[in-house]
């Protein structure tokens, strides 16, 4: 090698200090390129010549000639490497005027390209000079750190061709969707089937499920949860309640037909039902009597003096549906007192057991029992479930009870449109225990049916009427909290 190279690579070759292992491993080539050098002269007679123009790789490039980069002295390895990626930035960008063929098939490939955008020229273009890069700077490197750097360089150039190749109109992906775990909770809940409603049976027997025990409560008798009643709902009910208990006791039970959720008030407590009872036994007779064919509704039946001698009905015969319809509308004590004497020993406490009435059974001191509003819901749930049939008894009772010519549901409600069948009962005695003022019944509002029963202790009169009718008008406010 000349002496004016030698100058001219320690000046732009020199190695950083702490680079130790690209030292080592141009120092490695250096002495490989020099034994290199020995062995050729040997074989040759020492004819071989050393390249003795500085440039001569460059100018070789240019003219289309293959070079071998191993015979590349190192000392202008770096310079070589600065020139190259100048040469290639300027060979992508215009055609070779050197090469006559070379730039007419540029120009025919640039015909094509036209339609992409710069940045693919310029990704084409670091792609071709980062490859060449690479090529001179990986001698320099370990046989591991060579096989690293090779997957990456392949994967640089795979990227750049598919992106010369794509046509600038190619449509682009849908991007895919991000679904956050709130999504994905929201999407899997709304995936999953709703729960069917729960089916209630209204039967008397369900109003076991009514809960004991004193004070404002709420329950559900399909096994469905609770309904809650509102801090304004519960105050309404229970400010009613405790005005009506400085005149009695009360004892309350409202609940949803369709869903089986109600309120309860104290539903154990028994008070003086007094004719409250007229219409539950009328149903006892219409279906043990009638509907057996053991008589017909116009069919005579023998009146009773034993409480009124002045009722019309005073001893004599009678068609039974005469007595079923003032006892009910009218609130006829002979009449009902007639059908007692008729039919108690016909079946009645058989019936009464059958519905879980046992507050009600048969009692030689009075027609009318002392029972609770549990039993009187038990009682009007069975004449919901009668008045759905067909019968002609049936039909009679459902319209008698819409009839009633004392009501103090019916008076309650009547701003909010509901058909209301009941019977109520009022008495008033020197003795407490035969006090009571209660009414109780089916409640139709729209396509919703209810059983709503309040009986209280408190004795006849207008004041025990206001104060049960506010407690009917909380009670039924709190009806959309059932469905």
């Amino acid at each position: 090698m000349r002496s004016g190279d030698r100058s001219h690579s320690d000046n732009h070759t020199q190695i950083e200090p702490d680079d130790e292992m690209r030292k080592q491993a141009r120092e490695h080539l250096r002495q490989r390129q020099e034994a290199g050098k020995a062995r050729h002269s040997e074989a040759h007679g020492g004819s071989h010549k050393p390249r003795s123009e500085a440039h001569a790789p460059h100018a070789d490039e240019h003219a289309g000639r293959k070079i071998d980069r191993k015979s590349t002295p190192s000392h202008a390895s770096d310079k070589m490497m600065q020139r190259t990626k100048t040469t290639d930035r300027q060979a992508a960008l215009r055609p070779s005027s050197r090469h006559p063929s070379h730039a007419a098939g540029r120009q025919g490939q640039n015909q094509t390209q036209r339609t992409l955008p710069l940045a693919v020229y310029s990704a084409a273009e670091y792609a071709t000079s980062g490859a060449r890069y690479a090529a001179d700077t990986a001698k320099a490197l370990p046989r591991g750190v060579l096989a690293l750097v090779a997957v990456a360089l392949v994967a640089i150039i795979g990227f750049a061709a598919f992106q010369c190749t794509r046509p600038a109109d190619e449509p682009q992906p849908d991007p895919v969707p991000v679904v956050t775990d709130v999504e994905q909770a929201g999407q899997d809940e709304q995936a999953q089937p709703e729960e069917a409603p729960v089916e209630f049976d209204a039967t008397p027997a369900a109003l076991d499920g009514v809960p004991e025990g004193e004070g404002l409560q709420t329950f559900a008798l399909a096994g469905n949860e609770a309904p809650a009643l509102s801090q304004e709902q519960s105050a309404a009910i229970e400010a009613a309640v405790s005005a009506a208990e400085e005149s009695g006791n009360v004892s309350v039970v409202f609940y949803d037909i369709d869903t089986g959720k109600g309120i309860s008030y104290d539903a154990d407590t028994a008070v003086y039902g007094a004719s409250s009872f007229k219409a539950p036994y009328a149903l006892y007779v219409c279906q043990t009597q009638v509907d057996t064919g053991n008589i017909g509704l116009d069919d005579l039946c023998q009146g009773t003096s034993a409480y009124d001698p002045s009722s019309y009905y005073n001893g004599g015969a009678y068609p039974l549906s005469d007595l079923i319809t003032d006892a009910i509308v009218y609130s006829d004590n002979n009449a009902f007192g007639s059908l007692r004497d008729a039919f108690d020993f016909e079946g009645y406490d058989a019936w009464a057991t059958n519905l879980g009435l046992d507050d009600v059974l048969y009692r030689a001191d009075s027609w009318y029992p002392w029972y609770c509003a549990r039993t009187s819901a038990k009682v009007w749930t069975e004449m919901y479930s009668y008045l759905q049939t067909d019968s002609e008894a049936a039909l009679l009772l459902g319209e008698l009870t819409g009839q009633t010519e004392t009501s103090f549901m019916r008076e309650a409600l009547a701003g909010t449109g509901a058909l209301v069948q009941d019977k109520a009962g009022w008495c008033v005695d020197s003795d407490p225990r035969w006090n009571g003022v209660c009414d109780a019944g089916i409640v139709t509002l729209g396509d919703k049916a209810y059983i709503l029963s309040i009986m209280t202790g408190m004795p006849d009169g207008e004041e025990s009427y206001l104060l049960y009718e506010d407690i009917a008008t909380a009670v039924f406010a709190a009806r959309d909290t059932l469905a």
